[in-house]
Order: structure tokens, then C-alpha cells, then sequence
């Protein structure tokens, strides 16, 4: 395999750097404009473990403005048929200090309880209905929707999920909704510095002369030690959502009993985002399966046809980056709250970069045929 020599960047490869740097100024400059509206206070504990925490109030949205209009500038002259001489090196410079600054020091934990409450809320209706609507082209089908009505029955007439606890839990949803707008402006930058050191990367790949890449990104290789992170991080995922499964005894670890009778809405939460983190660790499996290539039989619409790279890169990107983000705030909140135990429910240090090299290497071995079935050794 050959990496071409490319010193034209093209104009796609720019536009979501592009993109997010314009909402940035819009957003920098509503704050400017409506300065109440800025929902981080320096000193808050809720901004614990984000640069957003020391950073005056006063200065963020000016900062904001300035850097949103600095990539636009950035990203217009990488756009440019011919790109002046030094572009290279201002592309990837920005890119760097984006990728730092707002992939890595500004989002903290937030985002990541933000997405894994949304999957946790979200993932059991969108489930069904996916499975329902596909039932009827699948042997199997019927089967297994009436598992899930047989699960959704003893969840009701057990009071673990009856008419009462639903009314509550649709409480703790209005509640989390109501409170996801910070952690949703952090998961904005978050994607900012992801997307800038994609850009950033991309352009280092482009200019690079003529040269066969590195034995590790060959697809065999990208196979072997792809299939050694999936085990990784498939195990990673494993301890939270067997742990938040003990809630479902008189027993349960990282809650009160007593508590938890009270409150079947946060037992019903616990066992929801415990079960997202399991599927999880299914849909990290996929990285190295044959439904990780070829959409599954009970798939509407989508059964049979090739899985796009897109399709698993970019939410696998996304998560993986998720989870180092918050290794580092994490990690000092577990050790300093006499809590280290909960890094081995949360191994977000091990977690996210084992993620991350398993979807490096899905998206090495599948670079070259988008549209191949069949397992990783091709079968």
C-alpha cells in the first residue's frame, strides 16, 4: 500500500473544521450579546475538571469569537485550489492547539455523562422498535420480541418498571433534559477538537512522499493487534454493567438498598445505564464480526448491504475520544474523593485508547474495500 504524494488539500476535507469554527462565533457572540446566558461559573463544582473552571467569564466568549475566527480564516485558505506556500504548517499548527485546547483541556466529564444518560433514555425504545420493524424478515424474529415483551412484563408486575416508576423516571428525563445544556456546549468543543485534529492529521497524511505505509497499518497487521484492542475494550466495559445488574438483588454494589427502595426511578436509571454500558460492549465486538461488515438480518431496510467505515469509525471515534477525555478529571476526582475503586468500574485510561486503536484498526483493514463481506480474514 502507498500513500501518494498530495500537497493540494481539497476543499471537502475542510468544510467541518469550516463548519464548527462558524458556529463558534455565532455562539461566542451570543454570549457576548446575552452574557447571562454563559452557563459556566468559575470555581463551580460542576465545572471540575474543565479549563472553562479558571477561565474569567468576561474572557471565554471573546476567546471564542477570536479562535472560531481564526479557523474560518485557517480552513478557507486550506479550501483554496492553490494554497499559498506555509498553509501546510498553519493547518496543522491550528489543528494541534484546537485538537489540545478543545478536544482535550475544556470538556471534562460532562459530555460523557451527557451521551451515556441520552443512550441509557434512549436505547431500549429505539431497540424495540428496530427489532419490531425488522421482525417480520427474520426467522428469528418473532422470538425475539417476545423475550423483550416477556422482560417488559416482569418489569412491570415486579414494580420495577410498572406505570408508577415510568412516571418518575419520565421525571428524571425532564430533569436531565432541563440540565443538558452544558454539558452539551462541552460536547460542542469536544467535537471541535476532535474534527480539527482529524482535519490537522489528514493533512499531514496528504503531503507526505511516495512511500509504503508502516508494516502496522497494513490490514493483516491492523488485524492482529485490532482484534487484541477489541478484547480490551470489550472487557473494559464489562464491570460497570455487571456491577449496576446487582441492583436488581437485595444486594446491589455502589447503592443503598434502602434507597433504592424509595427511589425506583434511580434503580430503574442504574440498571438502564448499566445495560447501555453492556451493549457497549456487544457493539465493540462488532469491530471484529462479520454484523460489523455486512448490517445484520434484523435490520430493516439495511439487512444484507455492506456497513459503511463511516457508520462504525465515527460513533466509535466519538466514544472512544469521549472516554479518554474524561480519564484524566476522572482519575483525580476517584483518587481525591478516597474512591479509587471506581476506576476499576470506569477503566477510562485503558478504556479509551484500547476503543480508539480498535476502531483505528476496523477502519485500516476496511480502507481499501468499502463493500467486502465476511469477517476480518474474509470468510
Amino acid at each position: 500500500m502507498v500513500i501518494a504524494r498530495e500537497r493540494r488539500l481539497t476543499a471537502p476535507s475542510s468544510v467541518p473544521a469550516l463548519t464548527w469554527s462558524a458556529l463558534a462565533i455565532c455562539l461566542g457572540l451570543w454570549w457576548l450579546w446575552q452574557p447571562r446566558r454563559y452557563p459556566f461559573v468559575p470555581g463551580d463544582p460542576a465545572t471540575f475538571g474543565t479549563l472553562l473552571g479558571v477561565v474569567p467569564a468576561a474572557a471565554m466568549p471573546l476567546l471564542l469569537v477570536a479562535a472560531g475566527v481564526w479557523g474560518t480564516v485557517v480552513a478557507c485558505l486550506a479550501a483554496r485550489r492553490q494554497p499559498a506556500q506555509g498553509t501546510t504548517v498553519i493547518v496543522v499548527g491550528t489543528a494541534a492547539v484546537f485538537a489540545v485546547v478543545f478536544g482535550l483541556v475544556v470538556p471534562g466529564i460532562q459530555p460523557l455523562t451527557l451521551v451515556g444518560y441520552a443512550m441509557a433514555m434512549l436505547g431500549p425504545p429505539v431497540l424495540f422498535g428496530v427489532v419490531l420493524a425488522g421482525a417480520w424478515r427474520w426467522r428469528g424474529g418473532p422470538w425475539v420480541v417476545g423475550v423483550l415483551l416477556l422482560v417488559a412484563a416482569l418489569a412491570w408486575f415486579t414494580g420495577l418498571a410498572d406505570g408508577a416508576v415510568l412516571l418518575r423516571y419520565l421525571d428524571v428525563i425532564t430533569t436531565s433534559a432541563e440540565r443538558a445544556g452544558p454539558p452539551a456546549v462541552l460536547l460542542f468543543f469536544l467535537v471541535g477538537g476532535l474534527v480539527w485534529g482529524l482535519f490537522g492529521t489528514h493533512t499531514l497524511l496528504r503531503i507526505r512522499v511516495d512511500r509504503p505505509a508502516p508494516v502496522w497499518m497494513q490490514p493483516a497487521a491492523a488485524a492482529r493487534w485490532g482484534r487484541v484492542a477489541v478484547v480490551i475494550a470489550t472487557v473494559c466495559a464489562l464491570p460497570y454493567g455487571l456491577v449496576r445488574l446487582t441492583w436488581l438483588t437485595p444486594w446491589p454494589l455502589g447503592g443503598d438498598a434502602a434507597e433504592l427502595a424509595d427511589h425506583p426511578e434511580i434503580r430503574l436509571h442504574g440498571l438502564l445505564l448499566g445495560l447501555a454500558a453492556l451493549a457497549g460492549a456487544v457493539l465493540t465486538t462488532g469491530l471484529v464480526a462479520c454484523w460489523g461488515e455486512v448490517w445484520p438480518r434484523w435490520l430493516p431496510v439495511l439487512r444484507g448491504r455492506p456497513v459503511p467505515v463511516a457508520a462504525a469509525v465515527v460513533p466509535g471515534t466519538l466514544v472512544a475520544t469521549l472516554f479518554t477525555v474524561a480519564a484524566l478529571p476522572f482519575s483525580v476526582m476517584a483518587v481525591t474523593s478516597g474512591t479509587p475503586g471506581m476506576l476499576l468500574y470506569f477503566p477510562f485510561p485503558v478504556w479509551g485508547p484500547a476503543l480508539g486503536a480498535a476502531v483505528l484498526a476496523y477502519a485500516l483493514r476496511r480502507r481499501d474495500d468499502m463493500a467486502r463481506p465476511g469477517t476480518i480474514d474474509g470468510s
